[in-house]
Formats: structure tokens, C-alpha cells, sequence
């Protein structure tokens, strides 16, 4: 959605232009925030911050800005400020710990956590890279390979038809393996 079109939308329906925003990018958004609180937060506390993005975008949002294109730039930069907000708040929260022979296993062991940090950093660049193949390759590989979908559920976000999603997955996957044989990660 471009800027141009929501600010249309704005103009005759609020309700639905805030709708349409919400339908289409609350895939992308979820997928920021999860990417950011995944490790440190519960779903609750995932929920929470999309539904405070949106609340943002709603609010933030000024329909004089002579700004043109599509607006998931904005909605990405606000999702990944307030994913990092909840995240600060939820990195200090005080955790009380027994320090008891009993709960001596609950603590993973430092390869683990080197593991988990390997694994989190793969994944951030992993997402960055799918980002950049750009649109519509992005939101299909993260909905075919992120949320298990087909080509047929695909087609009804993406406006392709699940042959021409099947074509553009292989392509885009293509793409991402030989980004990431440049960056020496293989998955």
C-alpha cells in the first residue's frame, strides 16, 4: 500500500483504511517483533507489541507528509523501535534465581548459549537477506517457509497465482542460498 492510497482510504473511511494497513502488513510486523522478542519474551508479550505498533502507525501517521511509495518503511521503522523498547524492558526484568543443587540443571550450559547466540544472529541476517530480495520474494518466502503455507494460501495475500508463486519461491530461494554461500553460512 502506498502512501498516496492510504491517504485516500484515510479520507472516506478511517475505520477501513486502518483495516487495510493492519491486513497487509501484520505479517511483517509480527515478523519484526517476533525476530526481536522471540528470545526473551512470551507470546503474550509478542501480541502486546504488535497490537502497540499499530496503535503507533495509527497515531504517528500524518496524512500531510509529501512523502510518496509504499509505507511499510515507516511501519517496519516504528515495529523495530518499539520491539526494542519491550525488549530493553524485558532484559531487566529482576529474575530471582534458588540457588539450590536442585535447580542446577535449569541453567543451560555455555555452549548452549553460544549455540542460541550462533542461531539468533543467523537468523537476523537470514531475515535481513530475505528483506532484501524485495517484493513480492520477500512475503512469500516468509510465508511459505516462516508460517508453512502453500502457493494457494500464498495467492491470497500475494496477488500472483500459486504457479507464479511456486516460480518466484525457486527463484527467490536461489537467490537467498548463493547471498548466504557469499556470507559462508550454510543452514
Amino acid at each position: 500500500m502506498t502512501h498516496r492510497e492510504y491517504r485516500q482510504l484515510l479520507k472516506t473511511d478511517v475505520s477501513k483504511a486502518q483495516r487495510a494497513v493492519f491486513d497487509e502488513y501484520f505479517n511483517y510486523v509480527y515478523a519484526i517483533v517476533h525476530n526481536r522478542l522471540g528470545n526473551c519474551g512470551h507470546r503474550e508479550d509478542i501480541d502486546e507489541c504488535v497490537s502497540d505498533v499499530f496503535i503507533d502507525v495509527f497515531s504517528s501517521y500524518d496524512p500531510d507528509m509529501l512523502v510518496t511509495g509504499d509505507i511499510k518503511g515507516f511501519i517496519g521503522m516504528i515495529a523495530d523501535r518499539r520491539a526494542t523498547d519491550y525488549y530493553r524492558r524485558l532484559s531487566k526484568s529482576p529474575v530471582s534465581v534458588s540457588i539450590d543443587d536442585d535447580y542446577a540443571e535449569a541453567f543451560p550450559a555455555a555452549d548452549d548459549v553460544l549455540k542460541s547466540t550462533e542461531n539468533n544472529e543467523i537468523r537476523r541476517i537470514l531475515l535481513e537477506l530475505i528483506d532484501s530480495l524485495g517484493e513480492p520474494d520477500a512475503t512469500i518466502i516468509i510465508q511459505k517457509y516462516f508460517y508453512n503455507r502453500n502457493s494457494r494460501e500464498i495467492s491470497e495475500i500475494v496477488p500472483l497465482a500459486p504457479v507464479s508463486i511456486r516460480i518466484r519461491s525457486i527463484k527467490a530461494l536461489r537467490k537467498l542460498k548463493k547471498m548466504l554461500n557469499d556470507r559462508n553460512i550454510t543452514i
